[in-house]
C-alpha cells in the first residue's frame, strides 16, 4: 500500500525528465506517469491501468510530444486527465464502511485512502497534485487548463472537505 500524500515521488521523477529533450521515446516517460498517476488515483492498480491509457496516447500522439517545447508539462497534463477520466469511471466503488482504528503508518495511510475515495475526483486530483506531487498553482492551472485563482479556490474547499471528512 502506497501512502498516497507523498510529495517526494514528484521531485526523485521530476528532475531527470526536466533535462529530457524533444525526442525521448514515450517510454522515458513510464515512471514519472505511473507515479503522478498513483498520487491522483491513491492506488497501485488504478494508477497502472491510467499509466498504460497514457503510454497508449503518448504513442500515438508522438509527433505532439515531439514538438512541444515543455514535455513533461505535456504529459503530466495527459496523465492527470486520464486519472481523472478513471476516478470518474471507478467512482461506483464504495469507500470503506468500517473506521480505521490502528495509528500506525499503514492505518493511516489506509484512512487516507478511505477519506479520499469518499471526495469529488476533481477534489482528488487538486489534492494529489498539490500534496501527492508537489504541484504548484501554475503547474495545476497548465495541466487542467483552468486559472491560477480557479486551482487556488477549489485547492482550497478540496482541503477542507478532506479535514472535515478526516475528523468524521
Amino acid at each position: 500500500m502506497a501512502i498516497v500524500l507523498n510529495a517526494r515521488w514528484s521531485r526523485d521523477v521530476a528532475a531527470p525528465i526536466e533535462r529530457q529533450h524533444s525526442g525521448d521515446e514515450p517510454a522515458d516517460y513510464r515512471e514519472f506517469v505511473f507515479r503522478c498517476a498513483l498520487s491522483i488515483c491513491g492506488e497501485p492498480d488504478g494508477a497502472e491501468d491510467v499509466a498504460q491509457e497514457v503510454m497508449l496516447v503518448l504513442i500515438s500522439n508522438r509527433t505532439a510530444l515531439d514538438e512541444t517545447t515543455q514535455p513533461q508539462a505535456w504529459v503530466r497534463k495527459v496523465t492527470v486527465r486520464q486519472a481523472l477520466r478513471h476516478l470518474k469511471r471507478s467512482r461506483r466503488s464504495e469507500p470503506l464502511n468500517e473506521p480505521v482504528a490502528s495509528t500506525d503508518a499503514i492505518s493511516d495511510s489506509l484512512a487516507v485512502l478511505q477519506v479520499l475515495q469518499g471526495m469529488k475526483p476533481t477534489d482528488r486530483v487538486l489534492l494529489g497534485m498539490a500534496m501527492g506531487q508537489g504541484l504548484s498553482y501554475r503547474e495545476i492551472a497548465e495541466a487542467l487548463g483552468i486559472p491560477e485563482g480557479t486551482v487556488a479556490s477549489r485547492l482550497n474547499t478540496a482541503r477542507k472537505e478532506f479535514q472535515r471528512r478526516w475528523e468524521r
